[in-house]
């Protein structure tokens, strides 16, 4: 029996083709395991309890069935020899599907059921039950576990198309793939009955093709629809990741499209399920200044240098603070605000120091008030605080421009003299 994780296995799933001339019982019990097969065994506990159900049209004829539990694979059985009966796994590959047999003998009220998996090697990495046996008690029949059998065989099919899925995927065939995991992941719905557990390994597979095919908007919204049945936190951040990055990906094209709101609610969701994410941060930025809502950004990057956890990451968020800043003066500049203009660029200026560019602009706007002499000064303050070389030269370029700009103003002005 394979031993399955809580997360890739389908678990608690029973198939069984009924008729109404067949008579189905359910037996319950429990399974121990005596030996097993496979690299792929440990922390497996030796103790299991399972269902079964079998099928007997009448005296001689060949019986079927299926076995199950909670953390185990379920096992499909038929033949006409209750001493040895053919078991399939739902797997598409054929070497894991057969090769496994159960053994069923009456005694009394109980079953007495011995299996035998086929035998793995060492390196092998799965874990087959190469003896296990349970002794189960029948605890219905007829009609009443007829009805429990209809999501039941839908939840066996919806796992072997998966188990189709993800071999066809693990080759390469993505486009092959999908349809199948889109059809499984339907089928499952409709039988699961809100069962996380047995979910979570049908959305992990498809959105996993989703993204290798580049489908970020089929994957975006499978993930905000089913992330919830994901319990594992590894593979709930590796998806996260993914839907950053789908969020990035259509925001940006939202941008391109000048659909400013629609790019700014891609990168909101990008956001918030990463609030540390430069990238993501960034792109909120980006779209709200495009927008023109310049306070928006300030509020929103404020916020994040509040939360921020590291000195890296607080320097960062101040350099983008300052530079939306220095965006909003010169809008203010623009408008004729000079002093709300001047306030912001003294703000820019203080959040990011190492910068030369925010007191280069406060020297131009004391400029174009009227005042070179405050401008030089401002900028003479720059030369000493600015030592590196491309620093003084932005500085001195400036001054150079600002002193050619009013040799040209003193002549136009003796001119209209």
């Amino acid at each position: 029996m394979r031993f399955s994780s809580i997360l890739y296995a389908a678990l608690c799933c029973v198939f069984l083709p009924g008729t109404a001339s067949a008579a189905t019982e359910l037996y319950t019990g429990t399974m121990e395991i005596f030996a097993v097969s496979g690299n792929a065994c440990g922390g497996l506990e030796l103790a299991h309890n399972v269902s079964l159900f079998l099928r007997r049209d009448r005296d001689g004829s060949p019986v079927s069935g299926f076995f199950q539990g909670a953390t185990i694979t379920t096992g499909k059985f038929s033949g006409k020899d209750l001493s040895k009966l053919e078991v399939r796994y739902p797997y598409h590959d054929e070497l894991r599907a057969s090769g496994h047999s159960l053994s069923i003998t009456p005694a009394g009220g109980e079953l007495l059921v011995e299996l035998r998996d086929r035998h793995l090697e060492p390196g092998d990495d799965d874990c087959n039950f190469d003896l296990a046996r349970m002794r189960l008690t029948r605890t219905g029949k007829g009609e009443s576990v007829e009805s429990l059998l209809k999501p039941v065989s839908a939840m066996f099919e919806a796992q072997l198309l998966r188990s189709e899925a993800y071999d066809l995927a693990g080759q390469g065939r993505y486009e092959e793939a999908l349809p199948l995991y889109e059809k499984a992941l339907a089928m499952a719905d409709a039988s699961a009955g809100g069962d996380a557990g047995q979910m979570a390994a049908y959305v992990v597979g498809l959105a996993g093709t989703y993204v290798r095919l580049g489908r970020f908007a089929q994957f975006s919204r499978l993930y905000d629809e089913r992330i919830g049945v994901v319990s594992d936190a590894g593979i709930r951040d590796m998806l996260a990741g993914q839907r950053v990055r789908s969020g990035l990906l259509a925001g940006k094209a939202a941008l391109v499209a000048e659909d400013y709101k629609g790019a700014l609610q891609s990168f909101r969701k990008a956001y918030s399920l990463q609030p540390h994410n430069v990238e993501a941060v960034a792109a909120v930025m980006t779209a709200q200044v495009r927008m023109g809502d310049h306070d928006g950004a300030i509020a929103f990057l404020e916020n994040v240098l509040a939360s921020a956890e590291s000195d890296g990451e607080r320097q960062g968020m101040r350099g983008a603070l300052a530079h939306v800043y220095f965006l909003r003066a010169q809008k203010y500049d623009r408008n004729g605000a000079e002093t709300a203009a001047e306030a912001d660029l003294e703000k820019a200026d203080a959040l990011d120091p190492y910068s030369p560019q925010y007191l280069v602009a406060r020297a131009r706007l004391l400029h174009k008030r009227g005042s070179l002499e405050d401008a030089e000064k401002l900028l003479q303050q720059g030369l000493r605080r600015f030592p590196l070389e491309s620093s003084q030269q932005e500085i001195l370029a400036a001054r150079d421009k600002m002193r050619a700009t009013e040799a040209i103003l003193e002549k136009l002005r003796k001119v209209g003299s």
